[in-house]
């Protein structure tokens, strides 16, 4: 019997019991084994004869980032429940979800939580796991609307925005609306790297997300693509996203304040945002008269129109 194994994939949720878990949100390492009903491979070198460890990899974040658990043992059952149901092929799904910083006092590497269920298991799991999600699903009628910047002045610069917005896009409880021109810009703050390019992004957001889920989910994407806290502040990166603004609230935490606090002195932020916002008020001026009275500094240069 072949084994497809996701060694150690880090993703960032919001699930546990603890308030501040739901509300701040933390990593969690995933431990996947998929195994594929025999198969002789010999004269069959076609994918259609497996499954995509992609495509694993994309369930698992689909359902990371739009459910929140209170207990790692449902979520373990969710995932694998779903895993058994991609393909008749899987004849069995272990899943080990493990919380690398618990909110416990004593010193360890982690807790977590496996479970193993096999194609035979699946018929009333998958049924309450379609049921489970059916019902969420009802609760997603409200939208909100939300603003992202985008940026990035490492490697494929272009490429690197497409792949952040492909990342959000394949999460169900966000849609794209608009996406400004491209832009390159100059750094600003630590200005001895290379320009960046940028764009604005607006984003609709199924009420089951919050603000503190979407940075969660941004984050995420961040740490995936190459993004390291132990960078450089405002040094070079691979992918930068901001929330700029998500709908009308204001916040103010350790971890997120909106709208953005220095929305206001980044030409290279309003810049692309006027062109898909024109409508949005800065310090409680109109976008476009406050960037024609402040004259902010810095390089910003419009490329071409951006198409995802």
């Amino acid at each position: 019997m072949f084994r497809i194994f996701i060694k150690n994939l880090r993703l960032y949720g919001y699930h546990g019991v603890r308030e501040y878990e739901k509300k701040n949100g933390q990593f969690f390492v995933f431990n996947i084994s998929v195994y594929i009903k025999d198969t002789d491979f010999a004269g069959n070198d076609r994918l259609e004869k497996t499954i995509s460890y992609s495509d694993v990899i994309k369930k698992i974040r689909e359902i990371n980032n739009s459910q929140s658990f209170d207990l790692l043992e449902t979520f373990c059952q969710s995932l694998a429940c779903s895993i058994i149901g991609m393909s008749e092929l899987v004849e069995r799904a272990d899943v080990a979800i493990e919380k690398p910083t618990p909110p416990i006092e004593e010193k360890l590497d982690a807790v977590g939580v496996g479970y193993s269920i096999k194609s035979d298991d699946k018929v009333t799991s998958i049924t309450d796991l379609n049921k489970l999600f059916k019902e969420k699903g009802q609760e997603k009628s409200k939208k909100f609307s939300a603003f992202l910047s985008v940026g990035s002045n490492m490697g494929d610069r272009k490429a690197n925005i497409k792949k952040a917005l492909r990342l959000i896009k394949d999460n169900p409880s966000v849609d794209i609306k608009k996406i400004s021109s491209l832009y390159e810009t100059g750094p600003m703050y630590l200005t001895d790297q290379n320009n960046f390019y940028n764009i604005a992004v607006q984003i609709a957001v199924r009420n089951e997300m919050g603000p503190f889920q979407l940075l969660g989910l941004i984050k995420g994407i961040e740490y995936y693509m190459g993004r390291k806290k132990t960078e450089k502040r405002y040094g070079p990166r691979p992918i930068d996203i901001d929330i700029l603004f998500f709908n009308s609230e204001e916040i103010e935490s350790d971890i997120l304040q909106i709208p953005h606090p220095r929305i206001s002195e980044r030409r290279f932020v309003l810049v692309p945002l006027c062109e898909i916002a024109p409508g949005i008020k800065i310090k409680g001026m109109n976008i476009k008269s406050y960037l024609e009275e402040k004259e902010l500094s810095g390089m910003v240069r419009q490329i071409s129109a951006f198409v995802l």
